[in-house]
């Protein structure tokens, strides 16, 4: 049996089909565009191990970060709801919407900046929801919110007059006719507006007079002859006088502006507190005041703890924005001065703190796990000693029986929302 012979256009056709075949599974040419600009060709493909890991890593934080901010504005949004009715009831035409005191310092170690934020982005919205208006009054440096505070009570006392703006509304007759309060921001702020309150309220009106030691006249030099006094003096005097008293010159303006910027010293000492006797211009009760968490730690050895708080602003967030939303509504009741947490403290912090509290203080020593946080220069460095942040809080008894504190009744508090099926 003879073999088949093979033509030439059989063996032809064979290549011809590899061919086309190759063609069909290649590559498709690259877009000219983006070839131009430098991208590479991008194939569907699994990412390598490195790339598996770091997407891995980035898509944890971010979510992380997404879940944590997302509930966090859901529980700012539920305080804004709970007083937001507050900004609908009609205001008369000679009526101030409520007004309150803002009383915010700059932590241990760091700037004012920082307690600016957490006011603005917890404390602020709450109350911009209720229709409550602010003043702010800020504190720099230790001591400084603690004058601020003494010495507008003084000029309260002293019946100094009033601003341009308060006299044509007393004039018109425009006035507040809701209770005002005070809403303090943190350890520091707490320590030195109590301070401030004793110290104005219990203090002298003017500060004394220093007392300057008299200055011996200096007797008048003896001049023996002429030659004395038109002694020529050699360049070189001149020159060391010259830098003398240049270096004088720059010494005395630095002491001015030490002098200038300096804080007053206070009137009254802890001590003195209880021996002071009370103007009869003091109020029954004082303004309800509400002290506000504001934790804030520095340190890099203190990084785990700071990025804990990062990823957990969502609690945070839920008690300031609570304290925010009882300043709002008004309601208040005295400080309780024995440790009664049940229902009256919001987070397991302050009901450890509310057990240890001294039956003294009770919820005036508030705050105190804050103190933590702060730096070791507050408790070892001189300038800090016998200051306002170091030292315990110290209120008298008639200072404290007049102390008044906002909070949110039980049957207020608004109810949990249910979560959806992602548990958000």
């Amino acid at each position: 049996m003879s073999e088949p012979t093979t033509t030439p256009a059989a063996s032809s056709a064979a290549p011809a089909t590899s061919a086309a075949a190759t063609a069909a599974k290649a590559v498709p040419k690259q877009n000219p565009a983006l070839a131009a600009m430098g991208l590479p060709k991008l194939r569907a493909k699994l990412p390598s191990r490195n790339w598996t890991v770091f997407l891995t890593l980035c898509t944890a934080i971010g979510g992380s970060v997404y879940y944590d901010r997302h509930h966090t504005n859901k529980t700012k949004q539920k305080w804004i709801n709970l007083v937001s009715h507050l900004a609908e009831r009609p205001l008369a035409p000679m009526e101030l919407p409520r007004k309150v005191t803002v009383y915010l310092c700059a932590p241990p170690g760091d700037s004012l900046q920082v307690a600016r934020e957490h006011f603005r982005d917890y404390i602020k919205p709450v109350l911009n929801a209720a229709a409550v208006d602010f003043d702010v009054v800020e504190g720099k440096k230790m001591g400084e919110l603690r004058h601020k505070v003494a010495e507008n009570i003084r000029k309260e006392r002293r019946g100094d007059p009033k601003g341009p703006v308060e006299e044509v509304r007393e004039r018109n007759g425009i006035t507040y006719k809701e209770e005002g309060g005070v809403v303090v921001v943190g350890r520091v702020a707490w320590k030195e507006y109590l301070r401030g309150l004793q110290e104005g309220w219990l203090g002298p009106l003017e500060a004394p007079p220093s007392e300057e030691k008299p200055i011996p006249e200096a007797a008048a030099p003896v001049v023996e002859g002429i030659d004395a006094l038109v002694a020529e003096k050699t360049e070189a005097e001149i020159k060391e006088e010259a830098k003398k008293t240049e270096e004088d010159k720059k010494k005395a303006d630095e002491e001015a502006a030490r002098k200038k910027n300096a804080i007053p010293e206070p009137l009254l000492r802890v001590e003195d507190f209880e021996k002071a006797e009370l103007p009869k211009s003091m109020p029954t009760v004082f303004e309800p005041a509400a002290v506000i968490s504001f934790p804030h730690i520095l340190g890099f050895l203190n990084t785990p703890t700071r990025m804990v708080r990062y990823f957990n602003k969502r609690k945070m967030a839920d008690e300031v924005c609570r304290e925010a939303a009882a300043v709002a509504l008004g309601i208040n009741r005295p400080f309780i001065t024995e440790p009664e947490p049940a229902g009256t403290m919001s987070a397991p912090e302050e009901v450890e703190e509310g057990l240890k509290a001294t039956k003294v203080l009770g919820e005036v020593d508030a705050l105190a796990h804050e103190e933590k946080d702060w730096l070791k220069k507050v408790w070892e460095e001189e300038k800090y000693q016998g200051g306002e942040w170091p030292s315990p809080i110290t209120v008298d008894s008639r200072i404290l029986s007049r102390l008044r504190k906002f909070y949110i009744p039980t049957d207020m508090e608004p109810k949990e929302e249910p979560k959806d099926a992602w548990g958000l």
